[in-house]
């Protein structure tokens, strides 16, 4: 099987171009995306547009208990769908590791992020039971193809990408296609959707779809891997005994700096997304203000964000990823935490440039930490392990849907919020800045602590890692 020739560490001429870090970065368009799409709208769109809310006050309840359910099956799928795929098979050496499972995943991940607006038109009592039985089928489709789609996309980044120089470049790259699929998201659906009138987010959807298409034919090339990257692959599962699925599970348990990263991210999305799926009612009813204010909003996040990138990349050589990653997750928790006092437009634009700021700071360093992780795994096992080790963190991504659904929930249960009515109480609207501002801070707060006081992966000890890699040829 293992008829190639080339060495198995590339040299300095086999650097990836910026050329291809573009069309790799269409990858994390296609993730950013939809991931905003879905914590910004998804909620939104079941909670609110359909009308079940006003059928019955548990509905938020009845949602968040299906994410539970939903969640527990990823807990179960997405590790095992890293595992099966997390091997070469008989078209490794000529499409590639990665790009077959991107393809298969991609697809389908489209089509049922689209279904998931087009649920059944029922009216009346009897329509909870079947809406609430259509988006679970759906969103349980939908999370097979998007982790296998994930498992292979964010896998991928650490075979292309080798040495600190080059994944911070390629981290800035991936991460401004982010900040652009995070305006453009929020742009394409502010100025489409009508809140009362679910068809237009039925339309939005639909362009999503056309949209995401376009960036997975770009991404598609782009992923493709080089000789050397497959080489490196086919040693590693050749010269390594087999492991199996609980094995391989404990074994990314036990990696302390990759459970601290991966931690540090889940605290980063719950923070995320609590504000994404809490703005269309934080500018509906707190801010009282029509929705296109978050598309102007979000061109003043996504200035912020690629003007302080360079900045942000020359302060990591200076004093290292993973305390940058640290500074920036306080950083983003602290900008959030100013959308708690925002009472006007002028306000919500300075903290959206701030947020965009400091979420730059710390996502422009996720990828290189996270690479780095991988490779102490690789060292300390003789394989490359980063499709399970994505399908491991996929599961824990899923957990931070599930917490901030509940939050979410819960604030506006006991706050007695319905945001379809036209007037609201005193503690409606606190709890609506609760969830935009304090409780992200607190989030990240507790994270920034943990990380910072046992992530050890820096300095020497990465290093020697890199040196490592390249002794044994992986």
């Amino acid at each position: 099987m293992n008829n190639l020739k080339k060495p198995s560490y590339p040299k300095n001429n086999e650097d990836p171009n910026t050329l291809k870090m573009i069309m790799f970065s269409m990858g994390y368009f296609f993730n950013g995306f939809l991931i905003v799409a879905f914590n910004n709208f998804v909620w939104h769109y079941y909670e609110s547009e359909l009308g079940l809310i006003d059928i019955t006050t548990l509905w938020p309840i009845y949602l968040a208990v299906a994410n539970v359910i939903f969640t527990i099956f990823s807990i179960v799928s997405s590790p095992v769908i890293g595992y099966l795929t997390d091997k070469p098979n008989k078209w490794t050496e000529k499409l590639g590791f990665h790009t077959p499972w991107i393809v298969i995943g991609g697809i389908p991940t489209m089509v049922f992020f689209f279904l998931l607006f087009t649920p059944p038109n029922i009216i009346g009592i009897q329509s909870v039971f079947p809406v609430l039985l259509y988006y679970l089928i759906i969103v349980f489709l939908y999370d097979i193809s998007n982790s296998l789609f994930q498992t292979h996309s964010f896998g991928a980044f650490p075979a292309h990408f080798r040495g600190d120089n080059i994944r911070r470049k390629a981290g800035m790259i991936t991460q401004i296609f982010i900040f652009i699929a995070n305006f453009i998201t929020i742009t394409l659906w502010s100025q489409i959707i009508v809140p009362g009138n679910s068809s237009t987010f039925t339309i939005a959807a639909f362009l999503s779809f056309i949209m995401l298409g376009v960036s997975l034919a770009i991404f598609i090339p782009g992923s493709k891997e080089t000789d050397v990257i497959k080489e490196r692959f086919i040693t590693s599962y050749e010269t390594e005994e087999k492991k199996s699925f609980i094995w391989t599970m404990k074994m990314a348990i036990k990696q302390k700096n990759f459970m601290l990263a991966i931690f540090t991210y889940i605290i980063f999305m719950i923070a995320l997304g609590l504000m994404s799926m809490n703005t269309i009612n934080f500018v509906d009813d707190v801010l009282q203000e029509e929705q296109f204010i978050r598309t102007i909003g979000s061109v003043f996040m996504l200035t912020a964000s690629i003007i302080t990138m360079p900045i942000w990349i020359y302060v990591a050589k200076k004093i290292g990823h993973s305390r940058l990653y640290t500074v920036g997750l306080l950083s983003f928790g602290i900008s959030l935490l100013l959308y708690s006092f925002v009472s006007n437009i002028l306000g919500f634009y300075i903290v959206n440039f701030l947020t965009g700021m400091s979420a730059a700071m710390f996502t422009i360093m996720l990828s290189p930490v996270l690479a780095d992780c991988y490779d102490e795994v690789t060292v300390k096992t003789k394989k490359h392990y980063e499709a399970t080790l994505v399908g491991f963190r996929n599961v824990f991504i899923r957990i931070s849907l599930l917490i901030q659904s509940f939050i979410v929930a819960i604030i506006h249960a006991v706050t007695f919020y319905n945001p379809n009515n036209p007037t609201h109480t005193y503690d409606a609207l606190l709890g609506l800045r609760l969830i935009q501002g304090v409780f992200p801070f607190l989030f990240c707060l507790v994270g920034t602590i943990i990380f910072y006081k046992w992530f050890d992966l820096k300095g020497k000890k990465k290093q020697e890692i890199m040196q490592k890699l390249k002794e044994m040829g992986l």
